[in-house]
């Protein structure tokens, strides 16, 4: 039975029967008898005055007893009957449940409908930050709100059995405790009590507050990225018109020749312009792990060429000196050619950038196994700091304001290059010994031998192709009229349309080659425009866009477009693709 005993009790014998009585002579000639009428018949049983008090203390021994019970002041009752004393422990029935509400995770409240704490486990009490015997009848209204209370206490009414509610309770530091309260009545006679689980939703509430936060970072990044492609589209659209007709003009012989330099440097900005635009995207893309290699057989040596060819003008602008040293052995693998020559000609153009006139920029390939190929450009420019290597790799990062003042741009050119080379699971690292004494940034590649492939050149009829009927299809006026003159200035039949609406019924009066049409048009989008002209009058088409992400290229494709050009054009690159269509 234990050792807390508290008390025995002791069920006096025979207490369960009940006095029967026994008829009695009538009781005529009593004195109580009144007016002659006879008293009703009594039943009874005649005892003696000591008996009666044996029963009266037995029944307020037996009445001590249960209360003792009721109180918990009782362990376990012994009943004395013919079998001999039997006991019956009633700790041994609910201690089990004592020592589960004490063990449990939540708080356990018992409550009267009066809103008084009758009992509570010390789970709850450290809740509240108060000692549990104080927690006892106290008012569970000093940490709960009235409309909590009153939407809980519905559980006195029988009709609601079980009630939840979500709420806080007030600690006794004055902090707000988030906590889930289940209510339900316990079933005791004559007595209205509600038993209460309280869980604490503090680690809950965290971590839906990081949820939402994720859910409102990721709402931005998207909010971020569809500015940046509208952004993209408003820039590139009025670049496609300038750069298009200073290219024409600075290839036209009959023009001065310093009209043409100064024509070839307004296309140069205009192509540098575009190249900061294409750069944002690029980071968009890598920040979206958006950024998809286009592996093919690569010659990193003529990737090399062609960089340098881009950056040609700057050098020439500098007085600088190049060196090459091509001194790789094995310099073929699968890469994607366009993004390695991107990573390439960001490093050459920022050595021809930060270094002064008349410096010296080397470029070098060489293998430090079978396996690998490396690539460096070294200049004598500006320099930095060692230990500041890992910054020039950060996005909008160029080693001070007073650097991007100096030497203007974005800072992203570094960034995106490492994402490209590590992209190919290759490497990359700068170094410098100081500001004023040159930098060295140098990259590694994996590769594997690769046959490669001769590129086809289109027939030089191809190329000069003329006299197709193409149908424009362009809102934006200076491009519009651009492209009309260049494409009319190569024999080609055009007719133009500033909408949807008058592209299909131009589509309807004339027949044409193919459509040149852009993509964002103010009554339809060109997606739909080129999918009625593909389904209903069989036409294919090049799609002009400002928007240059991979799903809007994947969404020109699907819609009829063969091929899709991102502003601003250059006009040798449509009509080599006018010429293969």
């Amino acid at each position: 039975m234990g050792e807390d005993m508290k008390k025995w009790a002791t069920k006096p014998q025979g207490l369960h029967s009940r006095i029967r009585g026994a008829k009695k002579p009538s009781l005529a000639g009593n004195p109580r008898k009144k007016n002659g009428a006879a008293q009703s018949e009594l039943r009874g049983h005649w005892i003696k005055e000591a008996e009666l008090a044996r029963l009266r203390d037995n029944l307020r021994e037996a009445q001590e007893t249960l209360d003792a019970i009721r109180s918990g002041e009782v362990d376990a009752v012994v009943v004395s009957g013919a079998r001999g004393n039997q006991i019956y422990s009633l700790t041994s029935a609910e201690e089990p449940y004592r020592v589960y509400v004490e063990q449990m995770q939540e708080g356990a409240v018992t409550v009267s409908a009066e809103a008084m704490i009758l009992y509570c486990n010390q789970r709850f009490a450290d809740m509240m930050q108060i000692p549990l015997e104080r927690m006892i009848s106290s008012q569970i209204l000093d940490h709960l709100s009235p409309e909590a209370w009153e939407k809980i206490s519905r559980v006195f009414n029988a009709n609601d059995e079980v009630v939840k509610d979500e709420s806080v309770l007030q600690r006794a530091d004055g902090s707000a405790l988030p906590v889930n309260l289940t209510a339900s009545r316990l079933p005791m006679e004559n007595q209205n009590v509600m038993c209460l689980v309280v869980t604490d939703m503090t680690e809950q509430k965290k971590h839906a507050k990081l949820l939402l936060a994720k859910e409102l970072a990721e709402k931005a990044s998207l909010a971020k990225d569809d500015f940046l492609a509208a952004l993209s589209h408003e820039l590139r659209t009025p670049l496609t018109p300038v750069l298009m007709t200073a290219m024409a003009l600075e290839q036209n012989e009959a023009l001065p020749k310093e009209a043409r330099e100064s024509l070839a440097m307004i296309r140069q900005n205009v192509e540098l312009e575009a190249r900061l635009i294409d750069d944002l995207l690029d980071l968009t893309r890598i920040v979206r792990g958006k950024l998809e290699l286009q592996l093919k057989p690569t010659d990193f040596h003529a990737v090399v060429h062609r960089a340098m060819e881009i950056c040609r003008s700057e050098f020439i602008a500098k007085s600088q000196k190049i060196t090459l040293n091509l001194n790789a052995q094995h310099f073929r693998s699968n890469a994607d050619q366009t993004r390695i020559q991107q990573a390439i000609w960001n490093l050459i153009r920022n050595a021809a950038k930060f270094s002064p006139p008349g410096g010296s920029i080397i470029i070098r390939t060489t293998n430090p196994s079978r396996k690998k190929i490396s690539i460096e450009v070294q200049d004598t420019g500006i320099g930095f700091e060692p230990g500041s290597e890992e910054k020039m790799f950060q996005a909008f990062e160029q080693g001070g304001r007073h650097i991007t003042r100096q030497f203007g741009g974005l800072g992203l050119g570094l960034a995106i290059t490492r994402s490209i080379i590590e992209a190919h699971g290759g490497a990359i690292q700068a170094h410098s010994q100081g500001l004023g004494k040159g930098a060295t940034f140098s990259f590694e590649i994996p590769i594997k031998p690769v046959k490669m492939v001769k590129e086809e050149k289109l027939p030089a009829a191809q190329q000069k192709i003329s006299g197709r009927h193409i149908l424009l299809v362009e809102d934006h006026k200076d491009t519009r009229n651009s492209l009309e003159w260049l494409l009319k200035k190569n024999k080609h039949d055009v007719k133009v349309a500033a909408s949807a609406k008058e592209a299909l019924k131009l589509a309807e009066e004339y027949t044409f080659d193919l459509v040149i049409s852009d993509i964002g048009l103010p009554d339809q989008s060109g997606l739909e425009l080129m999918a009625q002209l593909r389904d209903k009058f069989g036409l294919k088409g090049i799609g002009l866009s400002g928007y240059g992400m991979e799903e809007d290229i994947a969404k020109g494709l699907a819609a009829g477009f063969v091929h899709h050009l991102t502003k601003p054009v250059k006009f040798d690159q449509l009509n080599q693709v006018i010429a293969i269509m």
